[in-house]
């Protein structure tokens, strides 16, 4: 996992559960979610990855997993809020873009992206409790490291 805790979108710290799955709304992390909104400042439009983790296998080979990145220019990113976009959505292989089925896990999901807008989220929801266990998701520019 990153030393840096300003690039986790989503820190592990509690089983995904849809009753706790709201997106985060501030760069304040979520004690009850473990997430919270990244503020990119300028490095967005140069190019990043979002790396999402998912270390355990699921319980429920039918459970899904909905995950994709949102970004915005406010850093207030509640529902009230216009202006939040779509920039990607994670996804594998067997199912829709941007949902991963409890049968594809653990695997780890890289989405590279490009925005101007300042403020990062991971907008994620499970269909079932403890269905993908512990979930991370952070930011890097590099997200493999080439030995040389």
């Amino acid at each position: 996992m990153l030393l840096d805790s300003s690039l986790i979108l989503l820190d592990g710290s509690i089983d995904l559960a849809p009753a706790t799955d709201t997106p985060p709304i501030s760069t304040t992390r979520d004690a009850a979610t473990g997430a919270a909104v990244l503020d990119l400042r300028t490095t967005g439009w140069k190019g990043l990855a979002a790396v999402l983790v998912m270390a355990d296998a699921a319980s429920n080979a039918g459970d899904t997993l909905t995950a994709f990145l949102e970004a915005s220019d406010t850093e207030d990113m509640t529902g009230t809020v216009t202006g939040i976009t779509e920039l990607g959505k994670f996804g594998i292989a067997d199912a829709t873009k941007g949902i991963i089925l409890g049968s594809e896990v653990p695997a780890i999901v890289v989405l590279r992206f490009a925005t101007y807008k300042r403020y990062l989220r991971l907008n994620a929801t499970v269909s079932a409790d403890d269905s993908f266990y512990t979930v991370y998701c952070y930011v890097t520019p590099h997200p493999f490291y080439v030995v040389s």
